[in-house]
């Protein structure tokens, strides 16, 4: 790897930890916030949830159109300006109307910093010779280590930052928010470096859309995609609804900090392992993994039990996203790796922003613990489906 790769590699490595301690630090706090200071229901709750990820289901696409154009680091540089302020302004919010504002512009800003992201890192190995899509197995794949590489010091940022934000918490959710955008503040400062210094290293080329292309990635990946969808609702529901179930169960911030900690920890731990996972077999298990999860969160509301169910969401969500990311774009060329890259993270934000909704009306129609058993039998279900789908292709 040449040293400007190497440069841009670790600038967002960076990055992605910097953005991480931000969102971790407040966002699991969000929806305590807006139900103990807003006086939120679940329905509001799941609606503030749905604002943030909405954004998700749409621009992520047009992102990676816009990626397959323009210089990849200016996208990035967008996102990061757009999470830095909407999360600012959130100390000035006193109403449920400003904060679904605040928190989809947050969710547009999400859209920006994670398919560039991503895009830049397959160039990187496109431009080495290296084709992003073709290792199925992820053992020694130097595209796979780095992608997992960015989501862990991700993780690590998100690990760290629940326990920053519980001890900001003592000072009130003003200083909480105003920390958090700081945080963000070295993002900033490197991809601006970066783009001085790197103008034409990650820029695209002007390139046509191949539309049928990239419509056989949906016929020929179904059943994934489903995985996908049902991945991302899950986690979803983790950020958006599972904190304030917590505390309507006796679970304080400091305890929900350490809790979301915990989920860091154990995401960390399995991204450095999920080369081991590859292919159907780390999909199905992190699947059932998700689904006993879910199952724990309806049955036991403990502290304990809470803790097992946050370890074994973060053991298979740390799974999914390297493994279905390489997956999907699997024989894609170099060319059309930014539309691709951002058709997988709007099949993401299907999931994404649809369950915080459904989940929140449904807490308040048959009560908070409803959306976890079904989400339980949901994934137990499409396990199933995806196993004897690989069964009959591999007999065909």
């Amino acid at each position: 790897m040449t040293n400007s790769n190497s440069r841009i590699i670790l600038t967002l490595y960076i990055t992605a930890l910097s953005m991480g301690l931000a969102y971790g630090s407040h966002a699991p706090l969000i929806p305590v916030f807006a139900r103990d200071v807003l006086k939120a229901n679940y329905t509001e709750i799941g609606f503030i949830g749905m604002a943030n990820y909405l954004p998700y289901a749409f621009f992520p696409f047009l992102v990676g159109l816009l990626l397959d154009r323009i210089s990849k680091l200016i996208v990035l540089l967008i996102g990061i300006s757009m999470a830095t302020a909407s999360i600012a302004m959130l100390t000035m919010v006193d109403n449920i109307s400003t904060l679904l504002l605040l928190r989809a512009v947050s969710g547009i800003a999400h859209a920006f910093f994670w398919p560039s992201a991503e895009a830049m890192i397959s160039s990187i190995n496109n431009n080495e010779g290296i084709n992003y899509g073709n290792e199925a197995k992820l053992n020694g794949s130097r595209s796979i280590k780095r992608i997992s590489g960015f989501t862990m010091t991700w993780v690590m940022g998100y690990m760290i930052g629940p326990l920053l934000g519980s001890y900001m918490f003592n000072f009130g959710y003003a200083y909480l928010f105003l920390y958090s955008s700081l945080m963000i503040l070295p993002s900033l400062a490197c991809i601006t470096l970066l783009l001085r210094l790197h103008t034409t290293v990650v820029n695209s080329k002007n390139v046509s859309i191949d539309i049928k292309r990239v419509r056989s990635v949906v016929r020929d990946r179904f059943i994934l995609i489903l995985m996908i969808i049902y991945y991302s609702a899950s986690f979803a529901i983790v950020l958006s609804i599972l904190p304030s179930y917590m505390n309507d169960n006796s679970i304080d911030e400091q305890s929900i900090g350490l809790l979301f900690f915990i989920f860091g920890v154990a995401r960390l731990v399995t991204l450095t392992i999920v080369h081991r996972l590859a292919g159907h077999k780390g999909i199905v298990i992190a699947n059932i993994a998700i689904a006993v999860a879910m199952l724990m969160a309806y049955t036991l509301t403990t502290l304990y039990s809470l803790t097992l169910s946050m370890i074994a969401f973060g053991f298979a969500f740390s799974i999914y996203f390297p493994v279905t990311l390489s997956m999907i774009t699997k024989g894609i060329p170099s060319n059309l790796i930014g539309s691709v890259v951002g058709l997988y993270e709007t099949i993401f934000g299907i999931g994404w922003a649809s369950a915080p909704l459904v989940s929140g009306v449904i807490a308040d129609v048959f009560g908070i613990n409803t959306p976890y058993l079904l989400m339980s039998i949901l994934g137990l279900a499409l396990a199933l489906a995806y196993i004897l789908t690989v069964i009959r292709y591999k007999v065909n």
